[in-house]
């Protein structure tokens, strides 16, 4: 049984894999947030985690961290997609 306050990260790296908006939305269980990392990943959040008071994701906000600084938080779950991924492609 899953905890409702277990939240996901995933990350894709096969661009055989990359998620439809549909499966998207439902692994982050609302609208998504999309969001360009420097080094031109991406991290798709739920768009209103904070609204919704989604538990705190640990993995995610490591990598927002790691990217932007302590300026932020990631709640809910999350998907970090690869821009090897994306094979150059806007997503």
């Amino acid at each position: 049984m899953t905890d409702s306050n277990e939240v996901l990260f995933d990350i894709i790296t096969d661009k055989n894999k990359l998620p439809t908006l549909k499966e998207t939305q439902e692994f982050v269980k609302g609208y998504i947030e999309v969001i360009t990392l420097p080094n031109d990943d991406i991290l798709v959040i739920n768009e209103e985690g904070k609204l919704k008071d989604l538990p705190y994701n640990s993995k995610a906000s490591e990598v927002w961290v790691s990217h932007f600084g302590l300026t932020d938080a990631i709640v809910g779950n999350a998907l970090l997609i690869k821009s090897s991924a994306r094979d150059g492609e806007r997503w």
